[in-house]
């Protein structure tokens, strides 16, 4: 083999993934400021420091872009168990997942402002797929006891995506209740020990 065609080869593929990475960061960012309807196909190659020309060379249009950068997240993302016991360990683990990212939470509250929620879900496939690992974190807990067994499983899962996105969705509303910012670390430490006494309360003692 030459190994000069070789190199060459893998360099262009790893040029390529590269400006493919870039693209999809710089249009997630874009979509979490604007929502897809706000977007422009300019301004992400703006963000991406690319020309538009070259964006349409790998995404045929806005709502492919949009609906890869679901697929790919939702693809990559694991959900595991959290590394300390306790009722609130799974409440506080989203949350501090969430918390790292919260473009990603601004991303998905835009999603949820502008489509119908009996509408398309993009990438759903993915995402079911994630969700249902986290049911099953959720329903080992409570065939441990850790857990309340009597409360449906999707109804406590939605209850703790509910109080760990919240806050960081809705940041205006958590400034004016709280006075704090949803990025203050000491709000989020507040919240955290929240949810784990919340999490204590709901779990009944034999």
């Amino acid at each position: 083999m030459d190994r000069r065609w070789y190199y060459r080869v893998m360099g262009k593929i790893r040029d390529a993934a590269r400006t493919r990475t870039k693209i999809m960061e710089a249009a997630r960012d874009e979509f979490a400021a604007h929502g897809l309807a706000g977007a422009r196909i300019e301004a992400i190659a703006r963000r991406a420091g690319l020309s538009k020309q070259l964006l349409y060379h790998y995404f045929p249009s806005k709502e492919a872009l949009f609906q890869e950068i679901l697929e790919h997240k939702f693809g990559q993302l694991l959900v595991s168990p959290p590394d300390e016991k306790g009722p609130g360990a799974l409440f506080r683990q989203r949350f501090a997942s969430a918390a790292v990212d919260p473009v990603w939470v601004r991303f998905m509250t835009w999603e949820a402002a502008e489509r119908a929620a009996e509408g398309e879900i993009a990438a759903e496939a993915q995402r079911r797929a994630s969700l249902a690992r986290g049911a099953e974190l959720i329903a080992a807990q409570q065939a441990e006891g850790v857990l309340p067994a009597e409360l449906p499983t999707e109804l406590l899962q939605l209850a703790i995506h509910a109080l760990a996105l919240y806050p960081l969705g809705f940041p205006q509303m958590t400034r004016m209740i709280t006075g704090k910012v949803p990025t203050d670390p000491e709000f989020q430490a507040e919240w955290a020990a929240f949810l784990d006494d919340l999490a204590r309360r709901i779990v009944r003692e034999d």
